[in-house]
């Protein structure tokens, strides 16, 4: 009698698996009627599968939760429901680094978002007149995206601005639907726990729970992921500090404009060329007169020395001259 008991039990856990494999055969069947890989949901017009006899006093609990699922589930496409992840990247200029970080910094708290990571390169001693680059990844509300953009663009020079769009409320309702489905599960092997009475039926069911909560907690995980990700838009922002802002054309430039900029450019780049050689020359001149030193005095070094190979080399000369007149007479 204990034996078939056993059977009867595993066989009862064999057919529920079952049903759950089925369940997830349902749902691959429907992705492909909305043309998506690795998306899809359940049909409101679709039925739950039969529950075992002996966890049929469920039934009533788990029906509200399958009528909600259909419900919500029934039009994920609904433009007031869309799950949209919104990411921007800004490379923007300014002349006053300092005051636009900081403006920067008080805008994302005001509105309610916050700053993932930051990355800014400072002066050092030896190039304190340097300009300055950052990197700013912020998180602001979906809701208050555009005001922030806005803001950005007021208060600085937005040289390019790209913006991408991603719609996961397919995906979003896919891992929901796992999510409720492995919920159902576990609450059926509880309810098979309590009525089990061999250790081996325990242990079996013990280790189906224990892979059921897992992944219910690898879809949960992926939820919240997503909920944030929608919730609070990401936007990267490249900093420069300039000091001259980018001329941004709003219309195609004629000739003479192409060549009135690009003059005013090269007389604006030579002049800096001058003050910067100007600076440099000012603030290296103790050394420039360290090194001019230094070269005046090898060079008298050296004259003195051709001077003196010159002089003997002449007193050598002259007694051959004066032997050599006498002959000559």
């Amino acid at each position: 009698m204990q034996r078939k008991r056993s059977f009867y039990m595993v066989l009862l856990l064999a057919f529920i698996m079952l049903l759950a494999a089925c369940s997830k055969k349902d749902h691959a069947t429907e992705k492909g009627k909305y043309g998506y890989e690795d998306t899809g949901w359940t049909d409101s017009n679709s039925t739950e599968p039969a529950l075992p006899e002996e966890a049929a006093g469920e039934s009533k609990s788990n029906e509200s939760i399958t009528n909600t699922s259909s419900i919500n589930m029934n039009n994920p496409l609904n433009n007031s429901q869309d799950k949209i992840i919104r990411r921007v990247n800004l490379e923007v200029e300014t002349q006053e680094f300092d005051k636009f970080i900081s403006s920067i910094d008080t805008h994302i708290n005001q509105l309610g978002g916050y700053v993932e990571n930051s990355n800014m390169t400072g002066r050092s001693y030896y190039s304190n007149n340097s300009v300055r680059y950052g990197s700013i990844v912020a998180r602001i509300p979906k809701a208050r995206l555009n005001e922030f953009l806005n803001t950005v663009d007021d208060i600085s020079n937005v040289v390019t601005r790209n913006e991408t769009t991603e719609n996961v409320t397919i995906k979003y309702v896919d891992v929901e639907s796992h999510k409720k489905a492995l919920e159902i599960e576990q609450e059926r092997l509880l309810v098979l726990l309590e009525k089990v009475e061999t250790l081996e039926d325990i242990i079996t069911l013990e280790g189906r729970l224990s892979t059921v909560r897992y992944e219910l907690e690898s879809y949960e995980a992926q939820l919240r992921t997503y909920d944030n990700l929608v919730e609070y838009s990401t936007v990267t922002m490249n900093i420069q500090e300039v000091e001259r802002m980018t001329a941004v054309a709003e219309k195609k430039l004629s000739v003479w404009e192409r060549i009135r900029i690009g003059f005013g450019n090269t007389m604006f780049n030579i002049g800096e060329g001058l003050q910067n050689f100007f600076v440099w020359f000012i603030v290296n001149l103790p050394y420039l007169l360290i090194w001019a030193v230094i070269i005046a005095m090898i060079a008298i070094i050296s004259r003195r020395y051709v001077k003196k190979g010159k002089i003997k080399s002449t007193a050598k000369d002259e007694p051959i001259l004066k032997e050599d007149k006498p002959k000559q007479e």
